[in-house]
């Protein structure tokens, strides 16, 4: 599909002054490595993909895959120009009413390219697509196919972690691709972008997912190396690791670089706040709303009965929940957990090939069926992460298997993970956010409402929470106080089931 690269002394390409439809098409492109039909291909900065090329016939075109220029957002008329700026042809876009216009408000112009770090490691991803092969038209619907296999059109988080897991695991893809943060940012990513369709992928947005993947990856590699391996990163880690990268920061310098990723001024940051900060290097003209999580899932619902009508998300609702909806879980989960027969009929439900393994895929659906109030999928997915057991650096696991199936000895510790998790996010969502951290006030308001009916003193409650700061830092990851509370609240079901 591509031959050569864009070749030394290529300059950026800017567009700037689209409003209305197709106005994505603003910002700076790159020079790729990649040529067509002859002519060099530029890449927005954004992960989201945007195309400058030549159709190799008379025009410059913008589209979001490089191919004939067929299906494109906005084109320019072109006869010799060795690049779009030098055409003198206005851009012609597509406007609301599905007519071609020429829009004299829109300019294009060179820009120097960009030398930044990860600005250069975003412009590798297309390459790595390719090199897997699956990069041309064909091969991403064969592998859309085998994610989408019931034909719906959307996939899930579990649908896409069950195609890496296959994928990597077969020996298709790297190892490196298979990390679960990483995974849940460029599934979040995707689903915000282009107006977001709450909990599902659609196939439009699979060159994006795809590509989302590599990147976050990548940068997650990139923060593994930074952070010594205890998911929060310092100013002297940060220092340290961008040296590494050919990044040299004087004092000044790291400490502004750091400031701009460390919101709350807590001298620590997370795996989404360096995402953040990346991006806004790469692509700082890009809309600050892009970092903005999904956190609750009660509006999630809403652009999907727009696009496919109220059929398409009756089974998948995410409705209002309430304290004494998880009251009544509770009750029905300790029930089933202290009744191994019991217990037992609920985990030939869930493995209903009886292969004793299931994947989050299974898991998911599970929830879905017998448990709707548990169907928040970053809780799901930290469930099952706490279940498996966490990945070492090294690339093992925590967990009793070393691999990521949950068998059926661990299914008590799973639906005990399953509700607490899920409780636990219902409840801080109503008063944090998604900073991910929990301050000593935090913990101890949100150890309040979750462990109702049972009161601890003050210092019972700075005793906990020492247990759990192991670097007293002052703060604490969400996914720890999960972990803490749920051995709290329900050791019974943090044990084997008995075969």
């Amino acid at each position: 599909m591509f031959s050569g690269g864009a070749g030394k002394g290529v300059t950026g390409i800017k567009v700037t002054g689209r409003t209305g439809r197709h106005a994505q098409i603003n910002g700076t492109y790159e020079p790729s490595q990649q040529s067509h039909n002859g002519k060099p291909v530029w890449i927005s900065r954004s992960v989201q993909p945007v195309y400058f090329f030549h159709t190799g016939k008379a025009r410059w075109v913008i589209s979001k895959r490089v191919d004939d220029g067929s299906k494109c957002y906005a084109f320019t008329k072109d006869k010799d120009a060795a690049d779009p700026s030098a055409t003198g042809n206005p851009l012609v876009c597509c406007d609301d009413d599905g007519e071609w216009r020429a829009d004299a408000k829109v300019s294009i112009m060179q820009t120097p390219a960009g030398n930044d770090k990860f600005m250069q490691l975003r412009m590798t991803l297309d390459g790595e697509l390719d090199k897997l092969g699956i990069k041309s038209e064909d091969q991403m619907k064969s592998l859309w196919k085998r994610l989408d296999y019931n034909g719906n059109n959307i996939v899930s988080l579990a649908e896409i972690d069950k195609m890496v897991v296959e994928m990597v695991s077969g020996g298709t893809w790297p190892a490196w691709l298979n990390n679960k943060p990483a995974l849940m940012r460029a599934y979040k990513k995707t689903i915000n972008e282009d107006g977001g369709d709450g909990d599902w992928v659609h196939k439009h947005q699979f060159h994006g997912l795809m590509l989302n993947i590599f990147w976050f990856n990548k940068l997650f590699q990139i923060f593994q190396v930074m952070d010594g391996n205890d998911r929060r990163m310092d100013i002297r880690e940060f220092t340290a690791g961008m040296s590494q990268l050919g990044l040299n920061l004087s004092g000044a310098e790291a400490t502004e670089e750091f400031n701009k990723m460390d919101s709350n001024h807590g001298g620590q940051v997370l795996f989404v706040e360096f995402c953040a900060y990346v991006r806004k290097r790469v692509n700082p003209d890009a809309n600050p709303n892009f970092d903005a999580d999904i956190v609750s899932g009660e509006h999630c619902m809403a652009a999907v009965r727009k696009h496919h009508g109220h059929k398409s998300t009756h089974a998948h609702m995410v409705t209002r929940k309430t304290m004494s909806d998880f009251d009544a879980c509770e009750k029905k989960m300790k029930v089933t957990i202290a009744d191994n027969s019991k217990l037992k009929d609920l985990w030939h439900h869930l493995d209903f090939n009886g292969n004793r393994i299931v994947s989050l895929a299974e898991i998911d659906k599970f929830a879905v069926e017998k448990f709707p109030v548990l169907n928040h999928k970053p809780a799901l997915m930290r469930a099952y992460k706490a279940t498996i057991g966490e990945k070492r650096a090294d690339g093992t696991h925590g967990g009793s298997h070393g691999d990521d199936w949950v068998y059926s000895k661990d299914f008590k510790k799973l639906l005990t993970n399953l509700f607490y998790f899920n409780k636990i996010y219902w409840i801080f969502n109503k008063f944090d956010g998604d900073d991910r951290r929990m301050t000593f006030d935090e913990f101890k308001k949100c150890l309040t409402l979750c462990a109702s009916g049972h009161r601890m003193s003050e210092q019972e409650i700075k005793s906990d929470f020492s247990k759990v700061d192991r670097n007293g830092g002052g703060i604490i990851l969400f996914d720890e106080f999960c972990r803490y509370f749920t051995q709290k609240a329900c050791p019974e079901g943090l044990t084997d089931m008995v075969d």
